[in-house]
């Protein structure tokens, strides 16, 4: 009797777990499905919030179809018959065609630009961190920090530095020398943010010597900026390579681009923690709450070929694209020009305009040659290229009126 109960208990068992096991396995597929099913609806779901938020960058690339190009949409500051612009867009259309022996990958995108006399102007009437210094120390805006006091040999300089800007006359060695120590001297002290605060301040609100209706902060080129915008539109890394004092550059062109800090190159400022002193780096230990300041003196000029150089230094590649002004550019668009890797692109904007900018015909005759002899393509700021400049509603001021100014 017992081995009987034993016997059938077993198979009662066996039977109670097996049936146990299949309603198990019927209910895990069910909660299965419904979770699969969940979330296919939490993926859509989210898929839709995406979607949503990357509306405008879908309509940016949307917007930029190199097969079919709207001109007039993507850029509407250019001629749209220039010839120059279409060589642009067709060294795209093929970088981004992975059917191109032309392609290049996202990765190695690389757009490399100058600054001054290439996306802002430099002839108002000279480069712009020159407005500032000569603004900070004989203007003394009231934005000025409370307690700055430039020094008398200080002022004397910066007067006869106005002078001859507003002459439009060549810098002499001493004034350039000059301004590259005081443009770092007239600010040390502050920290990046203050700098940067304080630049944007006078491009908002100082207007650009030599025009009527813009301010320094609304000389920025629009064609370029458009340029500017279709690259990052088709995937290029766009970087700023300025000779200029670099957060000068940081704090200046984030105003009216998508550049971030870490994709700008310049000239370097010095810097100091708040309670170093005038100990070195490595043998100074930051406390908790320091800042760090601007210093001085301006490290080596990143120009001509240092800014090859500070290319290879900072971002590691060769650009495929490269745009500059001045023969301080030179060596940088012809890095560009000669990468062995893509065919690459350097391109030189011309100063040629004598009704809307202040054009030198002959320079323009003798930069138009160079860029013959390397093969680089030319952006005229004349109609030939450029349908407007600064936009509606700006003018030049005659060059007879701004040297009585002076």
């Amino acid at each position: 009797m017992f081995k009987h109960v034993r016997r059938f208990s077993a198979k009662g068992a066996f039977a109670y777990i097996l049936t146990l096991g299949m309603a198990f396995s019927i209910l895990m597929t069910g909660c299965a499905n419904t979770a699969s099913q969940s979330n296919a609806s939490a993926s859509a779901s989210t898929s839709a919030s995406v979607e949503e938020q990357s509306t405008g960058s879908q309509e940016a690339t949307a917007a930029v179809d190199n097969n079919n190009l709207d001109y007039a949409k993507t850029f509407p500051s250019w001629n749209p018959k220039s010839e120059s612009l279409k060589a642009l867009v067709e060294f795209v259309k093929s970088a981004t065609d992975e059917s191109s022996d032309a392609y290049v990958a996202p990765e190695d995108r690389i757009a490399t630009f100058d600054m001054d006399g290439t996306i802002i102007c430099e002839k108002a009437p000279t480069y712009v961190d020159y407005m500032l210094l000569l603004n900070r120390v004989l203007d003394n805006p009231e934005y000025n920090e409370e307690g700055y006091k430039p020094s008398e040999e200080t002022v004397r300089f910066c007067e006869g530095l106005r002078k001859t800007v507003l002459a439009r006359e060549s810098r002499s060695e001493e004034q350039s020398e000059g301004k590259a120590h005081l443009i770092a001297s007239e600010f040390a002290g502050m920290t990046p943010a203050e700098f940067h605060k304080y630049v944007q301040s006078f491009l908002k609100s100082v207007d650009a010597v030599g025009f009527e209706g813009m301010t320094y902060g609304e000389s920025f080129y629009k064609p370029m900026i458009e340029v500017i915008n279709y690259l990052q539109a088709n995937d290029f890394d766009v970087w700023m390579v300025s000779a200029c004092e670099r957060e000068f550059v940081r704090a200046a062109v984030p105003t009216v681009l998508d550049i971030p800090a870490d994709h700008i190159i310049g000239t370097d400022v010095a810097y100091n923690s708040t309670k170093q002193g005038d100990k070195a780096y490595d043998e100074y230990s930051m406390e908790l709450g320091e800042d760090i300041l601007l210093g001085e003196p301006l490290g080596q000029e990143t120009g001509e070929t240092g800014k090859s150089i500070a290319i290879m230094r900072e971002i590691g590649k060769r650009p495929v694209l490269a745009f500059g002004n001045s023969s301080g550019d030179y060596a940088m668009l012809n890095f560009a020009q000669s990468n062995p890797e893509h065919k690459g692109m350097g391109v030189l904007v011309l100063c040629d305009d004598v009704t809307r900018e202040y054009g030198d015909e002959k320079r323009a005759a003798e930069q138009t040659e160079e860029a013959t002899k390397n093969g680089w393509t030319l952006f005229h700021m004349s109609d030939k290229d450029w349908a407007t400049i600064y936009g509606d509603g700006v003018s030049k001021v005659e060059a007879e009126e701004l040297a009585n100014a002076a």
